[in-house]
């Protein structure tokens, strides 16, 4: 009873850091937004405020990587310090944010991502429950011996699988979307969701109706293309031009996408919900998101030949699974690693 006593807070504290860095970390974006309104709120600009997505992958990585290690249980008493300044830090954040004024201008505190949101009432005890248990770890692990390097190969695995879930997302865009526009929702029944013509007249009915006929690829932009997004949309333009597929942008009003592109607006938070990227692709099949690509690393080209809309699709519906696969793969070798690191350690 006393060993399962003194692993109480490290699984529990484990646990909720791998569940926090995980939600934040398949979307690095989202968590970039957020921090964004932090600094915004702060004053900060300059080198930190400039590279929002750059701090979104590090805390995301920070966070699940002391989960992970927290149920390792390797490097026992550097971590429990390290969890206690954590949750110092965020204890007192979220106490700023419940009590002083401008603190409430950040509607939540972006703990869990997207996934669901919590009071800052809540929140705040959330964190003190958490930084109770921080403190108990510490005092549990308080009268171990330093053990060195010895643990190294299971905290390298932890730190590669952390560092990696932000950063597939923040690069191919989230593998699981939390937001109403993720692939499989049906985009007419999205509250408050609607695209305008150059008229500002609604035109969302009428483009759920094309998709009905045939995939409508939408360039989701909230920047202006390049010359060389153009060029990777030749082969868009292509499959538009033979009739198999309908072509245009959903873009900020004042903005356009050059010849041949059919212009649509809507608001910047659409787009960022729509699309996690400055710039991308949005296949939409029977009013349902099919399908979606960040423009800045789309390859149209593969094996000498044009990715058509339909193989896009068929890759975008494996998508969950082979990403869990992944996930599962990942846990698994750190597993293996640390089972071998404690076998040739007796």
């Amino acid at each position: 009873m006393k060993r399962i006593v003194r692993h109480i807070p490290s699984l529990l504290l484990g646990a909720c850091f791998v569940a926090s860095g995980w939600l934040k970390g398949v979307d690095p974006y989202g968590t970039s937004l957020k921090l964004s309104e932090y600094f915004r709120v702060w004053g900060w600009s300059g080198f930190v405020a400039d590279h929002p997505l750059a701090w979104s992958v590090c805390l995301c990585a920070g966070e699940l990587c002391l989960g992970l290690l927290l149920l390792s249980g390797v490097f026992r008493k550097a971590v429990a310090w390290g969890t206690v300044a954590v949750m110092s830090a965020f204890t007192a954040l979220t106490a700023w944010l419940a009590f002083s004024p401008v603190g409430m201008s950040v509607q939540d505190c972006g703990c869990f991502g997207d996934a669901f949101t919590l009071g800052h009432g809540a929140t705040l005890l959330k964190n003190v429950l958490l930084w109770v248990l921080a403190v108990w770890h510490l005092w549990v692990v308080r009268t171990e011996s330093w053990h060195g390097l010895k643990g190294w190969r299971t905290a390298s695995c932890c730190a590669i699988f952390s560092l990696a879930v932000p950063l597939y997302s923040a690069v191919w865009l989230p593998p699981v979307d939390f937001l109403p526009f993720g692939r499989g929702a049906a985009l007419s029944a999205v509250p408050g969701f609607g695209v305008y013509d150059g008229r500002y007249e609604e035109v969302t009915d009428s483009l759920m109706e094309v998709s009905g006929s045939k995939p409508l690829v939408a360039v989701v932009s909230r920047r202006e293309l390049t010359v060389d997004d153009l060029r990777k949309l030749s082969g868009l333009r292509a499959e538009a031009g033979a009739g198999r597929i309908s072509f245009c942008l959903w873009t900020l009003p004042g903005q356009n996408g050059g010849a041949d592109m059919d212009v649509f607006y809507t608001d910047e938070v659409t787009l960022k919900s729509l699309l996690r990227a400055g710039a991308g692709l949005v296949v939409v099949d029977g009013g349902i998101v099919r399908a979606k690509r960040n423009l800045s690393v789309f390859r149209p080209v593969r094996f000498g030949r044009n990715v058509t809309v339909g193989e896009m699709m068929e890759e975008d519906a494996g998508l969950p699974w082979r990403y869990g696969v992944c996930v599962l793969a990942g846990l698994a070798v750190m597993v293996w690693v640390r089972r071998k690191e404690t076998e040739g350690g007796r």
